[in-house]
């Protein structure tokens, strides 16, 4: 089946974005609009056609903003992706505002603007450290837990995957696949929820404290970076605690590599002491990785990674939940004879 081209609109680009835009979009075939007069008429009209909106934000004045406001009036801030001068604090109060589905400052490489594109188009989120700051920032002065706050999750989640360059799409993937299994097992304390679905997407977000050397490298971790590594739920926990998340979040992010048998970490806990929504993500979050490609081994069949958790079920994970995992994930039917609680 032919793939239809990937249709960039770039708003306040020179040539050069637009050069190496063309060479960094690898996924399929790529077509890139300019538009030189910025008008709310000729941008609704031009953007009919394309996927991304990219815009470029210049100057020192309020007349820079103008460009993001129109994108506002045209509705069309779940397909942008701004690109601001470095450290302009006011471009992305407004951007984080209004809701884009990207920010990134201006300086960054082709490739990385290109994998940015690649994942609005998947209608996913990406922020860069800068943007997620702010966004950190405006979460923390809202209160409950609202949309808001799953954006927020989905914005820090792209953020920490800029970071990582060998876990790109994991949080949506895994958060996809936990939700799957959530709604057949349908535990009181892991009932699907917006709630729940930030906890996901956020599991891994105290990476964002681990150091590029140990998250990116190539080669088995030594001792001593394994021992770095493994803080990263205790700086999760931290990092989520002033943002008035559920507790559920918290949950998750500080539990999801304890182990039924009570050797997992940070805190050793077994069995039903794990909360439930950990011990559900930790089966989800395990199955990704099995089936990803990750630096040091090829990916296994999706059959072979279901057989390895029913292996470990009652040593790693939750032996009720591993009963389930076929029949969510191939289509079996389910081997329970009771609801889970």
């Amino acid at each position: 089946m032919e793939v239809s081209p990937l249709r960039v609109l770039l708003l306040g680009s020179d040539a050069s974005m637009w050069i190496g835009l063309s060479s960094t979009l690898p996924s399929r075939s790529s077509q890139i609009f300019v538009l030189k007069d910025i008008d709310l008429d000729s941008l609704t009209a031009a953007a009919e056609n394309v996927d991304v909106v990219v815009v470029v934000l210049n100057g020192g004045g309020p007349e820079r903003l103008h460009p993001l406001h129109l994108i506002g009036q045209a509705g069309l801030e779940k397909r942008t992706i701004v690109l601001a001068q470095p450290d302009d604090q006011r471009v992305a109060s407004d951007a984080v505002l209004l809701g884009v589905a990207g920010f990134l400052q201006q300086g960054c490489s082709p490739e990385r603007l290109g994998m940015a594109i690649e994942q609005v188009t998947a209608q996913g989120v990406v922020y860069d450290a800068f943007g997620a700051a702010e966004l950190h920032s405006r979460v923390g002065m809202s209160s409950g837990s609202g949309p808001s706050n799953l954006g927020a999750a989905k914005a820090l989640a792209s953020a920490l995957e800029l970071k990582d360059t060998y876990t790109g799409g994991h949080a949506e993937r895994v958060t996809w696949m936990a939700l799957r299994l959530a709604r057949v097992a349908m535990i009181e304390d892991a009932l699907p929820s917006e709630a729940l679905e930030a906890a996901f997407m956020l599991h891994d977000v105290g990476k964002i404290g681990i150091p590029d050397s140990i998250l990116n490298k190539p080669a088995g971790l030594t001792d001593t970076e394994r021992r770095v590594l493994e803080t990263h739920p205790i700086l999760g926990e931290k990092v989520v605690a002033p943002l008035g998340f559920p507790d559920v979040v918290g949950q998750v992010i500080r539990h999801h590599h304890e182990r039924w048998d009570g050797t997992g970490y940070p805190d050793r806990l077994g069995g039903t002491d794990i909360p439930a929504a950990a011990r559900l993500f930790s089966i989800a979050d395990v199955l990704d990785a099995m089936t990803s490609i990750r630096p040091y081994r090829k990916p296994v069949s999706f059959q072979a990674a279901v057989e390895e958790i029913k292996a470990n079920a009652g040593t790693q994970f939750d032996p009720d939940l591993c009963l389930l995992v076929e029949a969510t994930f191939l289509g079996a039917s389910p081997r329970v004879v009771a609801p889970l609680t």
